[in-house]
């Protein structure tokens, strides 16, 4: 079966983007109940729009990362033999300074398939892993060598999706986003 395009091309943008990771929240689930998907119990995609809204009552959790530290990567996968195509998502988080409670919160980080909501400092925000999941796949704590280096976590979570992350719709009212106090 043949696919239909329809292309529209893509006009020079004005130089007014920034690069990095404003902030990042992470949606409250284990994902994926018995009877419905991941996607089924968390968000509701619109390709017309090609965004997305969360279901109701669903509350994300800030994880606050130092400016010019954290970045979102999406690489296009694709085989012409195979004739597959899909989107690996990459968030490398930092976070500074371990304290005691991280411990649980790393365990509970590792356990399942996340819902991430990345800003970036162009106020976009990125639903990443919207019908899959993401998971935490990797990362360092280290304390650094010199008082001037890191001291604290680079996590990296990967998603991998039929499509490149969607926004999120930000009228949305079904996702609480939290603030670490």
């Amino acid at each position: 079966m043949a696919c239909s395009l329809t292309l529209t091309g893509r006009s020079l943008p004005c130089r007014d983007a920034l690069g990095g990771v404003k902030n990042v929240w992470i949606v409250d689930t284990a994902g994926g109940s018995a009877n419905t998907s991941f996607a089924d119990d968390l968000w509701t995609y619109d390709s017309a729009v090609g965004d997305v809204v969360a279901k109701a009552g669903s509350i994300a959790h800030d994880y606050v990362s130092p400016k010019n530290s954290s970045s979102f990567t999406q690489t296009v996968n694709a085989s012409v033999e195979n004739g597959t195509v899909f989107y690996s998502q990459v968030l490398s988080l930092v976070l500074n300074k371990p304290v005691v409670a991280d411990i649980v919160e790393l365990t509970n980080l590792a356990k399942g398939r996340l819902g991430i909501l990345v800003q970036d400092n162009n106020d976009n925000y990125f639903v990443m892993g919207h019908t899959r999941g993401a998971e935490l796949t990797g990362g360092t704590i280290a304390s650094g060598t010199a008082p001037g280096d890191l001291n604290g976590y680079t996590l990296e979570f990967t998603a991998e999706e039929a499509i490149p992350a969607p926004f999120w719709d930000t009228t949305d009212t079904n996702l609480t986003l939290t603030a670490t106090t």
